[in-house]
């Protein structure tokens, strides 16, 4: 009987705590993003990029991404990834979030980045993601799809804006190929 009572009372331990911890959902949103990064040959572009969500009515959210130099200084400059800059407020993030969405810039080729955000700060709904990566001068190419975050797997490709319009000195293709995220 005591042995019985010891298994039933282990049980209903284990059960508060994961109640307690938790344990019915995920406490962080995970984004898997790939995409060919070109090797431009016409100029040299500078390649940083910013990784983000907004709501769908156009709220900003959370940075996800945000490439080394973008992140220590380069969002004071304004043709730097304009439209990531002009709502992220970077310089009032805290310290944790620096170090946790900044990563240096990717190289040329094939790019898979895994990047996580905590549940409560993206929860179950609709949201834009971006992906601005900036090439010279006020030039940037803005990519973009709709997510909806259920819980449960979702894949888009992402299309593509030029901001202000297209860079008149690349004869080349778009800076990203392939762009496609997985929003878990």
């Amino acid at each position: 009987m005591k042995r019985l009572l010891f298994r039933v009372n282990k049980i209903t331990l284990i059960g508060i705590l994961v109640l307690l911890t938790g344990f019915s959902g995920s406490k962080t949103r995970k984004f898997e993003f790939s995409f060919h990064l070109q090797d431009i040959q016409s100029f040299v572009p500078s390649n940083q990029m910013a990784i983000w969500l907004e709501t769908t009515d156009s709220n900003y959210v959370k940075t996800l991404f945000l490439s080394e130099y973008l992140s220590y200084g380069g969002y004071n400059l304004p043709e730097i990834c304009y439209e990531w800059s002009s709502k992220a407020k970077w310089d009032e993030v805290t310290r944790d979030e620096f170090d946790a969405v900044t990563a240096a810039t990717p190289s040329v080729g094939d790019v898979e980045l895994k990047l996580k955000c905590p549940a409560e700060i993206v929860s179950v709904g609709k949201y834009i993601v971006f992906v601005e990566v900036h090439l010279a001068d006020d030039y940037n190419e803005l990519y973009s799809a709709e997510l909806e975050i259920t819980g449960k797997k979702c894949t888009k490709d992402l299309s593509v804006k030029y901001v202000p319009g297209k860079y008149p000195k690349k004869t080349e293709g778009d800076i990203l190929q392939g762009v496609k995220v997985i929003a878990k």
